[in-house]
């Protein structure tokens, strides 16, 4: 996720953008905004998908009386 406050993109002329400017940069960067979005859904989903298959090869304990 882009936030404005950790992000840190370099302009043409070499000199270092921020706020908004470094997050157009960002996404014209990325192919445009279909494309960027398209990456940030693909990562999301990647992510949960790793939480999810960690929570399913768990093992499950049962208290035993």
């Amino acid at each position: 996720m882009m936030s404005q406050k950790n992000l840190v993109v370099f302009g043409k002329n070499g000199k270092k953008l921020g706020g908004g400017a470094a997050q157009l940069k960002r996404i014209k960067d990325n192919g445009g905004w279909d494309e960027h979005h398209h990456q940030v859904i693909k990562d999301a989903v990647e992510v949960a998908y790793q939480v999810f298959e960690e929570e399913q090869n768990r093992v499950k304990l049962r208290r035993v009386k």
